[in-house]
This record gives C-alpha cells, sequence and structure tokens, in this order.
C-alpha cells in the first residue's frame, strides 16, 4: 500500500481531524512509500486519500487510494 509519509500524532488529534487533514493538506507535494502497517482501522476515504489509524503505534496515516491493483494511476 502507498503510504504518504504525513502522519498526525494519535494522543493529540481525533479521527475528525484527521479527515479534515485529508481534505485540507495537498498530497502531490507529498512523498510516498511503499509499507504494509499491520496494526490499522480503516477510516475513511477523501478524495481518494485514504485515512487510517494504527493502534499499534498510535497515529493516523494517509494513502494514496487512486492505485489500482495492477500498480497503474
Amino acid at each position: 500500500m502507498l503510504i504518504f509519509e504525513a502522519i498526525l500524532d494519535g494522543c493529540n488529534y481525533t479521527e475528525a481531524d484527521a479527515i479534515d487533514y485529508a481534505r485540507g493538506m495537498v498530497w502531490g507535494e507529498c512523498e510516498t512509500t511503499e509499507q504494509n502497517i499491520k496494526y490499522r482501522d480503516y477510516i475513511d476515504t477523501v478524495d481518494g486519500i485514504g485515512v487510517y489509524y494504527d493502534f499499534g503505534a498510535d497515529y493516523y496515516f494517509f494513502t494514496d487510494e487512486s492505485e489500482d491493483p495492477r500498480g497503474h494511476k
């Protein structure tokens, strides 16, 4: 899964904050890396950006949902 480098600390932010962040961030300027985060809960998708919570490490992270399973955008 392609994960953006931007995260929000779960101690200081809520699900609503993470969704608002996903709406307001300029994602085209943020780097992505291929990762598999094991302890995750899906929250929502906002304009092609997946919002997740990593309950193992207590932070919100964001994925590029525009990627199809064959690796094409």
